[in-house]
């Protein structure tokens, strides 16, 4: 893995993108999604749920095995799941819960349709985009919502406080943004979001950790 400044750039528009859906790809084909089943990763719905009325409609946002949509849809909300790669792991979760669940493959930024939500969650999408559509990709989040509408985003930092953020490259291709939680305001804010409420949560990885971040949809 390599290290490089996080104001900088390294890859533009469609080729980035292609990388990372090749890159995810293979990783669920091989079995290599840890993260599906890690305790840190089912931290971030119940904080949503904490401010989300019942009966809300939530679009996740790389919503992989689909681990976040089911903690959702038990409690009673109605989902939109959105990811790069279909897995198999959606038909029962639509054998489950009928109407109530619907699934997209694709890039969340390609939807089409004028649909608002109450809430999406973002569990590991943001941190993972080309640091120059981070603004891009939060515009298209805001449109999905309504006035008010809640965004909850998990983000990679670490256990102990950053000075500043790291942007990382993987073998693959893909990039790993570590946040500061000054970072994390900070771009929200520009964003036209509120932040709510923000908590860390350590990983079972040495030293590694989730910034969890509750924000609100300005009008």
């Amino acid at each position: 893995m390599t290290t490089t400044n996080p104001g900088t750039s390294t890859s533009t528009g469609d080729p980035y993108r292609e990388v990372l859906r090749e890159a995810f790809v293979r990783r669920y084909e091989d079995g290599a999604d840890s993260w599906s089943e890690e305790p840190a990763m089912r931290e971030l719905v119940p904080l949503l749920c904490t401010e989300l009325a019942a009966g809300s409609t939530v679009i996740d946002i790389g919503a992989g095995r689909g681990r976040d949509t089911e903690l959702l849809l038990a409690a009673g909300h109605r989902v939109t799941a959105v990811d790069l790669v279909r897995l198999p792991d959606w038909d029962g979760i639509a054998r489950r819960h009928g109407a109530a669940v619907s699934f997209e493959t694709g890039n969340f930024a390609d939807m089409t349709g004028g649909r608002t939500f109450d809430a999406a969650v973002d569990n590991g999408v943001l941190h993972h985009q080309d640091p120059a559509g981070y603004a891009r990709y939060l515009a298209n989040v805001r449109r999905r919502l309504r006035p008010g509408g809640l965004l909850a985003v998990s983000l990679f930092t670490t256990a102990e406080e950053l000075a500043e953020g790291v942007l990382n490259r993987a073998e693959d291709g893909r990039l790993s943004r570590w946040f500061t939680e000054r970072e994390a305001r900070e771009l929200l804010a520009g964003a036209g979001f509120a932040v709510t409420a923000v908590r860390t949560v350590r990983r079972e990885l040495p030293g590694l950790a989730y910034l969890l971040v509750l924000a609100r949809r300005d009008a």
